[in-house]
């Protein structure tokens, strides 16, 4: 009888090689691939509170504020007062980023962008918009449980 296949080794082995491009390309502006995408995600959505930011990263709440902080450090994201309409409880709190946040967003796009670039070459542009869907299309799935 052979093993059953497992979905997460292959899957974590993509990510890791995917996330080594990235960081690579970002490097210089002394970003990773996560704390970009929180930038991104944050230019994007913000102001935001922080269960919710979590839930549109797939992260959970420790592992948002243990990326958050040295972002926070370096003041490039600031947490803020979230409207009373909110979804909040008492450990929520609004987030943004600074003036300095968006700057250093903006400064970093051209070498995601390369990164971008080279996976898409490496792949070829239509497997890499087809993972895409397909990841996309894998994760709702996923969240009907």
């Amino acid at each position: 009888m052979l093993p059953a296949q497992c979905s997460c080794s292959p899957l974590r082995r993509l990510t890791r090689r995917i996330t080594v491009i990235y960081d690579r390309h970002l490097q210089g502006d002394e970003l990773t691939i996560t704390q970009y995408s929180l930038l991104a995600s944050l230019a994007r959505l913000g102001p935001i509170a922080n269960i919710r930011l979590a839930a549109e990263m797939g992260m959970d709440r420790s592992t948002l504020s243990r990326n958050l902080k040295p972002l926070i450090g370096a003041d490039w994201i600031e947490m803020v007062d979230m409207p009373e309409d909110e979804e909040m409880d008492k450990r929520s709190f609004g987030l943004q980023l600074t003036a300095a946040g968006r700057k250093k967003w903006q400064a970093a796009k051209p070498n995601w962008q390369r990164a971008q670039d080279e996976i898409d070459r490496q792949l070829g542009k239509k497997m890499a918009a087809d993972l895409t869907a397909l990841i996309d299309n894998a994760y709702l799935k996923l969240q009907e449980e």
